[in-house]
């Protein structure tokens, strides 16, 4: 059987449900806009209503209003990528610099703060900025408001996504990992729990962890990290976000598509073009924004 048609046939077998049970998927979401963000966006999150965007190639920090306005353009240096915000400040990372840098939103002054090797994610949360080394397989905590790093903590090889769901950081890995890891922001005590996919993106959606690994999504429990639900989807799902339709949207980069999965986990809606190399998710009110990692956009869908 090809690949193609084994797709195609998890497609078709998650809307067998939906029909089951007398009602029809909602329509699919239409572009409304499209941003021209120069080349590679990668990392995406709204906050207040505004949406950051790290463009990896173009080494820039863009700020854009939900209308898609382009308020700023921050020159941060190549390789800038996932972004995080807290009520000061937006944070980078730079994979090629081993560097987090932190922008200051109402003056505009960057500091550079140093972290491990190739920093992969970034996450606020809990008064701290959790960032994943990849090359050093830990995590570094940032005081935001002095800029520097307070804790290093050792994790399992080739860390990637972070997420704080159910009163922990959950880190996911790369490289054929089929553990996860927790680590309690208080003791900094780590716990790691068995999956049995590559958990690579954890996200933490209405209290419960839905990790994407490269050809599944799985649903945890946020506190002990037991597996409720596993669906295989795809071949590099990557961001997953609840939307305004009530459905799970998940990218998916190497078809350049998003799935729209039920709550609960167990079948997939529908699937549509979202960009080329569809990547980072975020969402501001009734739309959700669409980084084109392999293109040079960023896409609004509305309902």
């Amino acid at each position: 059987m090809s690949r193609i048609f084994q797709f195609a046939l998890v497609l078709a077998l998650g809307l067998v449900p939906l029909a089951a049970g007398g009602w029809s998927s909602p329509p699919k979401p239409t572009v409304a806009r499209i941003v021209p963000t120069g080349a590679a966006p990668c990392g995406a999150t709204a906050a207040k209503g505004t949406l950051w965007v790290g463009v990896y190639n173009a080494g820039t920090l863009l700020q854009i209003n939900a209308r898609g306005r382009v308020m700023r353009r921050i020159a941060i240096g190549e390789s800038a990528c996932r972004v995080a915000v807290d009520s000061r400040f937006v944070w980078v990372t730079r994979d090629g610099a081993s560097e987090v840098v932190r922008v200051d939103r109402s003056k505009g002054q960057l500091k550079r703060v140093e972290v491990g090797a190739v920093p992969f994610d970034v996450l606020h949360a809990d008064g701290f900025v959790w960032v994943t080394n990849w090359d050093d397989g830990t995590v570094t905590k940032i005081d935001p408001e002095r800029g520097v790093p307070v804790a290093t903590v050792p994790v399992a090889a080739n860390p990637t996504g972070l997420a704080a769901c159910g009163g922990r950081i959950w880190i996911g890995h790369g490289r054929n990992a089929r553990r996860i890891t927790s680590i309690d922001p208080t003791t900094l005590r780590v716990r790691r729990v068995t999956v049995g996919a590559m958990p690579e993106w954890p996200h933490c959606i209405r209290g419960v962890l839905w990790v994407t690994a490269p050809d599944s999504v799985l649903r945890l429990d946020a506190r002990t990290g037991r597996v409720l639900s596993r669906l295989r989807i795809g071949d590099t799902l990557a961001d997953a976000a609840r939307g305004a339709d009530g459905l799970v949207w998940i990218t998916d980069k190497q078809h350049s598509v998003v799935h729209r999965v039920a709550a609960s986990g167990r079948s997939v809606v529908d699937s549509f073009p979202a960009g080329p190399g569809a990547f980072a998710l975020a969402r501001i009110g009734s739309s959700m924004w669409v980084t084109s990692f392999a293109g040079a956009d960023v896409r609004r869908f509305d309902r």
